[in-house]
């Protein structure tokens, strides 16, 4: 079953930071979509729990260049 969660995202101030910061996400087995806004410091993450935890998706960011923390998790994802 794939679960959303939403992470609070410092320093993305540009389309190329966020596009970076969504390819590499992507890369991570059991990420199965990205999404990010801006303006709002926000990245939204579908995954699939029984492949990838919180924990990972979060050192992924952090691998990225950036710092999180989760906002909200969210039940199955459309």
């Amino acid at each position: 079953m794939t679960k959303r969660a939403v992470f609070s995202v410092r320093n993305i101030d540009c389309a190329t930071c966020a596009f970076g910061m969504e390819k590499r996400l992507k890369k991570v087995d059991g990420v199965a979509g990205v999404g990010s806004s801006i303006m709002l410091n926000k990245v939204f993450v579908d995954y699939d729990e029984s492949k990838v935890s919180i924990s990972e998706i979060m050192d992924a960011i952090k691998e990225a260049g950036y710092s999180s923390y989760v906002t909200r998790r969210m039940g199955e994802s459309r």
